[in-house]
């Protein structure tokens, strides 16, 4: 029984270990507070390719991104993809994008400097925007809507991690059941 038990622990330590470094992990983030009323929500994947514990699109450490505005009472609604997508760095376990004042890079943006032309601009964190916070642009009317809001970030966990995890609770509810 115990043996059991040492070696469920020892197999989830070694999936867990090992998927931190393996492949690239998807992240949704949001972001409220607009003035207008607006949210933006998303999501962006990324694989810390240099083991530094942040991911970095300025090496190449992002390779997919999406990004809606509700829209508002000053900016309407907008999408963005990874067509419109800048920049983004994110260190790696914190709950926010942009809330490293020390490396002063982390953010987030998207718009029509990036990719094709687009009619609205997301800019949020200190490495683009020089402050805590965010700004959606109206590009086409010069309007614009802030936020003080931190982006919040969760990680999405991956199917099989869920799926290992749970054959071992079942294990080991199995083995304390057989034991009594």
């Amino acid at each position: 029984m115990k043996r059991l038990i040492k070696c469920t622990f020892a197999l989830l330590f070694l999936l867990f270990t090992t998927q931190a470094t393996a492949a690239p992990m998807t992240y949704d983030f949001s972001q409220s507070g607009f003035t207008g009323g607006g949210t933006i929500t998303g999501s962006f994947t990324g694989d810390d390719l240099d083991m530094n514990g942040a991911l970095n699109s300025f090496v190449g450490e992002i390779t997919n991104y999406s990004l809606t505005y509700s829209g508002g009472s000053i900016v309407g609604m907008f999408t963005h993809s990874f067509a419109e997508f800048g920049q983004l760095v994110y260190v790696i376990g914190t709950p926010f994008l942009g809330d490293d004042p020390i490396l002063g890079t982390e953010g987030v943006a998207s718009g029509p400097l990036f990719g094709p032309p687009d009619l609205f601009t997301y800019e949020s964190g200190l490495g683009p925007q020089g402050t805590f916070g965010g700004i959606v642009i109206d590009n086409a009317t010069g309007a614009f809507d802030t936020t003080q809001q931190l982006v919040v970030v969760t990680a999405v966990p991956e199917p099989a991690t869920l799926a290992l995890f749970g054959l071992g609770l079942a294990g080991l509810g199995f083995a304390r059941k057989r034991k009594t």
